[in-house]
């Protein structure tokens, strides 16, 4: 890991001349006015390795006691910052502080920086357990956030050709495209999305238990996006993921029951979620 420095541009760094720079991907440095002193701000977000999460239950553990952070950039190979699916890699950035937020100062010198680089079928795998989590977590909570969990819905079950969840799958677990990648990393893929077909389950389930009748036929035709892309999702990596019908399988009520036994003690509502944001 190399010592991170923050990103400080101009010739006359002092307190009256600084400009924030808010969008800064779409910055060209050599463009900046030298007369000035710019500080490059991101926003990043509290960093566990799968060990901590076990350990760190709740929302305040989750967000006091924090020195590692993590902010993510999508780049390709061939220079463009987006691409096609196939082609869409993400460099993840890992900040280490000197000290543990909350602090009695507001900013913190960063000691240690560590980046991870993504290849595209990493790329897909995080995504989909990045919204198998986001699922989870809405299921779990104590008081259901009903807007935030339909749009995720219908983000997730999205059967659109070039969109959602199911263009990971078509673009790397297709026969004529699974043959490309090492065996570990499709598997883990497949893997990943098993687990996101039943996050999906339980969310619909939920979703089913709290509507009102004026929602009766957008639920209907969330359940019918579901179905159609547990169906495809099956062709397309040769196995029956869900073997009834999935709205209403004894699997689908018990797992929704213990979600919802512990929706109370999976998180402390009493505390909110600080922002951050780093120099770099």
């Amino acid at each position: 890991m190399a010592k991170a420095k923050p990103k400080l541009y101009g010739e006359k760094f002092g307190t009256e001349n600084v400009k924030i720079i808010q969008d800064s991907d779409k910055v060209n440095v050599k463009e900046l006015d030298p007369k000035y002193a710019h500080i490059q701000v991101t926003y990043v977000k509290p960093y566990f390795d799968d060990k901590e999460l076990t350990e760190r239950k709740t929302e305040f553990e989750r967000n006091h006691n924090i020195n590692r952070f993590v902010f993510e950039a999508p780049y390709t190979l061939s220079g463009k910052k987006q691409g096609c699916i196939e082609e869409q890699c993400k460099r993840r950035t890992i900040l280490t502080t000197s000290n543990s937020f909350p602090y009695v100062k507001k900013r913190i010198a960063i000691n240690y920086e560590q980046q991870i680089h993504l290849k595209p079928i990493d790329v897909a795998t995080d995504e989909i357990k990045d919204k198998t989590a986001e699922l989870q977590k809405l299921c779990s909570s104590a008081d259901v956030d009903m807007i935030q969990l339909q749009l995720k819905l219908q983000g997730c079950v999205s059967v659109q050709v070039n969109a959602g969840p199911l263009a990971y799958a078509r673009a790397f677990l297709n026969d004529s495209q699974a043959s490309k990648y090492p065996a570990k990393k499709v598997n883990e893929l497949k893997d990943m999305f098993r687990k996101f077909i039943q996050a999906c389950s339980i969310a619909l389930e939920l979703n089913e238990r709290l509507i009102k009748e004026d929602q009766i036929e957008y639920h209907e035709g969330l359940k019918s996006n579901f179905r159609d892309m547990v169906k495809e999702l099956s062709d397309i990596i040769h196995e029956q993921i869900i073997q009834e019908d999935p709205m209403h399988s004894p699997w689908m009520s018990n797992t929704l029951h213990v979600f919802c036994a512990i929706s109370g003690t999976s998180s402390d509502r009493s505390y909110g979620s600080p922002r951050y944001t780093a120099e770099i």
